[in-house]
Order: C-alpha cells, then sequence, then structure tokens
C-alpha cells in the first residue's frame, strides 16, 4: 500500500492552516463570517487537525508493525475529517443520530492522535538499549491514555469515579515523561556503534582478491614471472 507522500501531506497543511487564518482575519476585522462563514472555518480547522495529524503519520519504517500504525492514523485522521464535515454541513435532525456521528469523530481523531503520537516515537527506538525500553513504554502508555479517553467519548454519561481520573493522569503523566526521555536519548545520548572494516577492505592485495581465484591468479603472475627471470639471470 503506497502512503501519501510527506511533500503532498504538508502543502495540504501550509493550505489549510493559511487559509484558516485568512477567514479568522476576517471574522475579526468583520464582526462575524454568518452560518455560512462559521461553517467554513470549522471546516478549515477539521482539515487543519486531520492533515496534521496524517503528517505526523508518514515516513520510513522497516518493519510491518509501524506501518500498521501509519495506515491506522491515516485512515482514522481522514475518516475524522469526513464525519466531521458531515457533522458541520450536514446537521442531521435526529438528536441520537448526530451524537452518534460527534463520538464517532472523538473516537476516530483520539486514535488519530494516538497513531501519530507512535509514529513520532518510535524512529527513536533505535538508539541503545536504554531508548527501547523507554519507547515501549511510552507506547503503551499512549495507547492506554488513548483507550482510557475513548471510554469518555464512547460511552453515554460516563462516570468512572476518582480511581480512574488517578490512573488516567498518572499514564498521561508517564507518557510524557517517556516522550522527554526518549527526545533526550536521542539527541544527547551516545551515537550508534559503527560497524568495523572488513577485512577484504584492508591488508594486501592478495589478501583482498582472495574472494575472486581469477584475480588473485592475475596477481600472482607478475610476481611469478620476475622470480623466474631473476633464477635464469
Amino acid at each position: 500500500m503506497t502512503l501519501p507522500t510527506r511533500k503532498f501531506l504538508l502543502r495540504i497543511v501550509i493550505f489549510s492552516l493559511s487559509a484558516t487564518a485568512v477567514l479568522g482575519i476576517v471574522a475579526v476585522l468583520w464582526t462575524g463570517l454568518g452560518e455560512t462563514g462559521m461553517k467554513i472555518l470549522a471546516s478549515a480547522v477539521a482539515a487543519d487537525v486531520a492533515s496534521f495529524l496524517a503528517l505526523c503519520c508518514t515516513g520510513r519504517v522497516n518493519s510491518a508493525w509501524p506501518r500498521v500504525i501509519q495506515v491506522t492514523g491515516i485512515l482514522s485522521a481522514c475518516l475524522g475529517l469526513a464525519t466531521g464535515l458531515c457533522l458541520i454541513w450536514w446537521q442531521p435532525a435526529g438528536a441520537g443520530l448526530a451524537e452518534a456521528i460527534a463520538r464517532a469523530t472523538g473516537m476516530l481523531f483520539i486514535l488519530a492522535a494516538a497513531s501519530a503520537h507512535a509514529c513520532l516515537v518510535l524512529p527513536l527506538r533505535s538508539h541503545g538499549r536504554l531508548a527501547r525500553v523507554v519507547v515501549t513504554g511510552t507506547v503503551i502508555c499512549t495507547a492506554a491514555a488513548a483507550e482510557l479517553i475513548a471510554n469518555y467519548v464512547l460511552v453515554p454519561n460516563f462516570d468512572p469515579g476518582n480511581g480512574y481520573t488517578k490512573a488516567l493522569t498518572v499514564i498521561l503523566i508517564l507518557d510524557v515523561l517517556g516522550t522527554i526521555l526518549a527526545l533526550l536519548l536521542h539527541r544527547l545520548g551516545p551515537p550508534p556503534a559503527a560497524h568495523p572494516p572488513s577485512p577484504m577492505a584492508t591488508g594486501s592485495p592478495e589478501r583482498r582478491h582472495s574472494g575472486n581465484p581469477s584475480i588473485s591468479r592475475c596477481a600472482r603472475k607478475p610476481r611469478l614471472m620476475s622470480s623466474r627471470t631473476a633464477s635464469s639471470a
């Protein structure tokens, strides 16, 4: 599956931010945009958020799991934008349908935000054992926090109690701490160990060409001819 390029998504982000800024300036200077103008402004803000989250989910990956997270984040951001625009412009008559679309939009954006955060942290995992442990714990905290926050969006009148809120707060603190530590280890930690030079790159010409018998024989012929010439003389 071919993912959108970072350059393409970056152009969308720049265009959306520029449009949002222009609409905001118009709303300030002309004292209001009207109902249609407010819908356009809300649509631009939703496009800004969705395109930024999708941009965070792009980049090169070397394994299947990071690619799955990238695809999940991009699809969630696009679907969240679609449901958000539907809620802004369609405005369903039934209260239950509007609430369901709003909950789906919130859930999709939460999933996109968690995927974007994981995509930004996972590339820092290859710098030492401590960095791998910190990044793995941070991604787990991100997933747990997204799960706990999503319950507020999915379940109507969700009131889990004080213990639930404390647990969510602790997980969010650990998530922020892990992100900061991963960035510091990536920035200030030791560089990756350099690979030692191979024996083929050093030593005598015969040793360098030992992997190719024809080349080694060609290298020996001048020496044999010179030794025979010296002995005959």
